[in-house]
């Protein structure tokens, strides 16, 4: 088990990953979205959007850019939920 797969936060942004992604590549915690998983700047939007959708959260455009692996999205998005779950 990867450490990006010892969570569900992990798993589930894995799987919304390697459901979008159009190259048949193994999907990893490093892997570069334009890079290795060659994702163009819709398909990041698409990306972004469906993580949106998967979670619950709004992904601030300013957290965009750094928003270029895998683990960082996962990354991400756990922040998010930590941020929404402050009273």
């Amino acid at each position: 088990m990867t450490p990006l797969e010892a969570d569900q936060v992990g798993r589930d942004v894995l799987g919304v990953v390697r459901r979008l992604c159009r190259r048949p590549v193994d999907v990893v915690a490093h892997s570069k979205l334009q890079a290795d998983l060659g994702f163009d700047s819709l398909q990041t939007l698409e990306l972004v959007a469906a993580l949106e959708d998967e979670f619950g959260v709004t992904v601030p455009l300013e957290r965009m850019p750094q928003i270029q692996t895998v683990g960082e999205a996962a990354a991400c998005v756990r922040s998010l939920l930590a941020e929404n779950a402050r009273p």
